[in-house]
C-alpha cells in the first residue's frame, strides 16, 4: 500500500469517527443546559421575592408616614373653647379634642377626635365608628401633655377638660418619643 493510499484511508476513517456526537458529549450538554436553566429560574424567583419585599416595606413606610402626618394635622387644627363637649382632655391612654377633619367632598368640617393608646398602636376615632391606626411602635404607648417648655419642659400624665390645651402631646413608646405640637403656634 502506498503512502498516498494510507493517508486517504486514515482520513476517511477519521472523518467517519467525527461525523456525530458521542453519548457522553450529549449527556454533558444536557447537564450544562439544565444547570443554566435552573440557575436562571432561581435568579428570577429571588428577584420576584425581593421585589415583593420592597413593595411590602414601602407600603408599611407609607402607612407610618401618612399616620403621623394625619396626627400632626389633626393636632395642628385643634379647636379650643367652642363648647364644653369639645374641650381638650387627656389621660395616659386617651386624648379627646375638637379639630377640623378633611372630608371626601374636599373641605374641612368640625369633628371630635379621640386618640386611644391600644398596646403598641395609637388609634384615632372620629366621633363615630370610624377608626384609623395612626402609629405603631415596638413598645406600649403612653401619652404626656406639655404645659411649660422652659427648663426641659413640664409634662403631665393627664390634662383636665378646660378652656386651654397643652402646647404639645408626647407619644411615648419605650425609648421612642414623638412630640406633636398643638395648634398653630408662633
Amino acid at each position: 500500500m502506498t503512502s498516498e493510499a494510507r493517508g486517504t484511508q486514515q482520513r476517511g476513517h477519521v472523518a467517519a469517527v467525527r461525523a456525530g456526537f458521542t453519548l457522553v458529549e450529549l449527556m454533558v450538554a444536557l447537564v450544562v443546559s439544565a444547570v443554566v436553566v435552573l440557575g436562571a429560574r432561581q435568579l428570577l424567583e429571588q428577584l420576584g421575592e425581593s421585589a415583593h419585599r420592597t413593595v411590602v416595606v414601602a407600603a408599611r413606610a407609607d402607612r407610618a408616614a401618612n399616620g403621623e402626618r394625619l396626627l400632626r394635622d389633626l393636632a395642628g387644627r385643634l379647636e379650643i373653647g367652642r363648647n364644653a363637649a369639645a374641650r381638650f382632655s387627656g389621660e395616659t391612654g386617651e386624648t379627646r379634642f375638637a379639630s377640623w377633619c378633611e372630608v371626601p367632598s374636599g373641605w374641612e368640617e368640625r369633628c371630635t377626635v379621640s386618640l386611644v393608646a391600644r398596646g403598641t398602636s395609637l388609634v384615632a376615632s372620629f366621633g363615630g365608628a370610624d377608626t384609623l391606626t395612626l402609629l405603631v411602635r415596638d413598645a406600649p404607648i403612653e401619652l404626656r401633655y406639655l404645659d411649660d417648655p422652659r427648663a426641659g419642659g413640664r409634662w403631665f400624665t393627664s390634662w383636665g377638660a378646660g378652656i386651654t390645651a397643652p402646647l404639645a402631646i408626647a407619644v411615648i413608646a419605650g425609648g421612642d418619643t414623638t412630640i406633636v405640637r398643638i395648634g398653630e403656634r408662633g
